[in-house]
C-alpha cells in the first residue's frame, strides 16, 4: 500500500451492539462507498456536501445487506485530512464484516493497525506526541489519566517542546552566523546573552522531567503491596479495594499463600495491588515460600499498605514488621474499625488511616492519603504538560544532557563551535518527541501499538 491507497476498517469493537462503524479514508473513499451505498433519495454521495449524513442501504448487486447511515467528510477538514466516509450499520459481527468485505471488494484496502492516525500524523493533522495521546485516551485507566492524555492531544506538550526547540535553534543560528561570516559586520552574540537563553531551556526541561515519575504513576498505576502479619484483614482490604471477593477470607492464619494481583482504580488513582501472604515465622514449606515472595514484592513496591488489627493492641510482630518497611512509602491501615474503639497507636499518626474493610469506612481518607503522598493533586489541578510516556522522558533526558554540556562549555569559555555540536544534539532529541526528527522505524513501532480502525 502507499499513502494514496484508500483504506477501510471497522472502527468500533467487534461484537454485538447497537451500532457498528466502518471507516473509509483516502482519495477514492466517496466513490468506493457509492458502489455499495444506495441513498433513499437516490442521490450519490459524490454529490453530497462535506460533513453531511445520508440515509440508505448497503447493497450487493440487488440484495440489501443492511439499512445504514453514511456520513461524508471531505478533505482537508477530516481526522486524516483525506476524504472520509463512515458507514453506521447495525452492530453485529456478521453484518459488520459483510459491509467491510464489500468495501474491500470494491477497491478499498484493509487498514493496518493505527493507520488512520498515522495518516493524520503524516498529513500534518497531528504531531507525533498528539498521535500517541490518541492511544493513551483509548487506554486511560482513570479520569486523571484521561485528562492528562486529552491535554497532550490538545497540544500542551507539543507547544512547550516546540517553544524550547525554537529557542535552541535560534541560539544555534546566531552562533553559526558569527562562525560562518566573521568578516561581516554583525553584532557579536555574546556568551552572557546565550547563557541566559539556554538557562531558561535548561530549567524548563528539568521541570518537565520532574513530572515524569508522577505521570508514569497516573498512566501505568502505582505498584502497591498489602502486607502485615496473618489474620489482620489483608485479603479483606483487597476485596474492599477491588469491590469484589477477589481473595479468600477465613479466620485461619496463613490462608493466603501466594501473591494475588489486581488492578484497581480508587477514585482517580490507579493501583496495581499485590495482596501478600501474612509474614510470620513458620515451619510450613509452602507458606514459607509465599512469605519469601511477599518480601520480594515489598522490596519493589512503590507503596506499602501496612495492615494491622485495629481492634487489638499492636503486637511485637506488628512493630518488627513495620520496622522492615518504614523507609518506603507506607500507609498504615488500622483495620477493623467496625469492631469498636481503637487501642493506642504508637505508629506514626500522619501515615495512619482508620479503616473498616467490612463497612468501607476510611476509604476516602485512604484515597486522600495516597494522593497526598504522590502529589497527584498538583497534576489534576493544572493544565500544563505532564510527561507520561517513557519515549518522551528518554528524549527529554537526552536533550537535557546535551544542553547541560553546551551550557557548561559556554560558561567555561570554550569556543562557540564546540557549543554548537551539543545544541544540534539537543534540538534533535526534542524533535523526536513531536516527530520532526524521528526515524521511520520509530514511527512504525508507535503506530503498530494502535488498534485496527484508529
Amino acid at each position: 500500500m502507499t499513502e494514496h491507497t484508500t483504506i477501510a476498517a471497522i472502527a468500533t469493537p467487534h461484537g454485538t451492539g447497537g451500532v457498528s462503524i466502518i471507516r473509509i479514508s483516502g482519495e477514492d473513499a466517496v466513490s468506493i462507498a457509492d458502489r455499495v451505498f444506495t441513498a433513499k433519495n437516490g442521490k450519490k454521495l459524490a454529490d453530497a456536501k462535506s460533513h453531511t449524513l445520508h440515509y440508505g442501504w448497503i447493497k450487493e448487486e440487488d440484495s440489501v445487506i443492511d439499512e445504514v447511515l453514511a456520513s461524508v467528510m471531505l478533505s482537508p477538514n477530516t481526522f486524516t485530512r483525506e476524504n472520509t466516509v463512515e458507514i453506521n450499520c447495525h452492530g453485529g459481527l456478521v453484518v459488520t464484516e459483510r459491509v467491510l468485505s464489500l468495501l474491500l471488494a470494491n477497491g478499498a484496502s484493509l487498514a493496518s493497525p493505527g493507520e488512520f492516525t498515522k495518516r493524520a500524523f503524516l498529513n500534518g493533522r497531528l504531531d507525533l506526541s498528539q498521535a500517541e495521546a490518541v492511544i493513551d485516551i483509548i487506554n486511560s485507566p482513570s479520569n486523571l489519566a484521561l485528562s492528562s492524555a486529552a491535554n497532550q492531544l490538545g497540544g500542551a506538550l507539543s507547544e512547550d517542546i516546540n517553544r524550547l526547540r525554537d529557542t535552541v535553534l535560534e541560539s544555534l543560528a546566531k552562533i553559526n552566523a558569527n562562525l560562518d561570516y566573521p568578516e561581516e559586520d554583525m553584532d557579536e552574540y555574546d556568551s552572557s546573552e546565550l547563557l541566559t537563553d539556554l538557562e531558561g531551556v535548561k530549567n524548563r526541561l528539568a521541570e518537565l522531567l520532574s513530572t515524569a515519575n508522577r505521570g508514569r504513576l497516573i498512566k501505568d498505576g502505582i505498584d502497591t503491596v498489602i502486607c502485615g502479619r496473618p489474620n489482620v484483614g489483608k485479603s479483606s482490604v483487597l476485596n474492599l479495594l477491588a469491590r469484589e471477593s477477589r481473595a479468600i477470607v477465613t479466620d485461619i492464619a496463613g490462608t493466603t499463600r501466594d501473591v494475588i494481583e489486581e488492578r484497581i482504580t480508587l477514585r482517580d488513582i490507579v493501583l496495581n495491588v499485590f495482596d501478600t501472604a501474612g509474614i510470620r515465622e513458620t515451619t510450613d514449606k509452602i507458606e514459607s515460600l509465599g512469605i519469601d515472595k511477599s518480601k520480594e514484592y515489598i522490596e519493589k513496591a512503590e507503596l506499602v499498605l501496612f495492615v494491622v488489627d485495629g481492634s487489638s493492641p499492636l503486637s511485637d510482630e506488628d512493630l518488627t514488621l513495620y520496622d522492615s518497611v518504614k523507609d518506603k512509602n507506607v500507609i498504615i491501615l488500622m483495620n477493623k474499625a467496625d469492631l469498636g474503639s481503637q487501642p493506642e497507636n504508637t505508629l506514626p499518626a500522619e501515615d495512619t488511616v482508620v479503616l473498616s474493610a467490612k463497612t468501607g469506612e476510611g476509604l476516602d481518607a485512604l484515597s486522600d492519603k495516597i494522593e497526598e503522598k504522590f502529589r497527584l493533586g498538583e497534576i489534576s489541578a493544572t493544565n500544563t504538560a505532564v510527561i507520561t510516556n517513557l519515549r518522551h522522558k528518554e528524549a527529554i533526558s537526552s536533550a537535557s544532557a546535551s544542553l547541560l554540556r553546551a551550557y557548561d562549555a559556554l560558561a567555561s569559555g570554550m569556543p562557540h563551535d564546540m557549543v554548537s555540536i551539543d545544541l544540534v544534539d539537543c534540538a534533535t532529541h526534542l524533535g523526536e518527541i513531536t516527530g520532526k526528527t524521528v526515524s521511520e522505524e520509530i514511527v512504525d513501532k508507535i503506530f503498530a501499538r494502535f488498534c485496527l480502525g484508529k
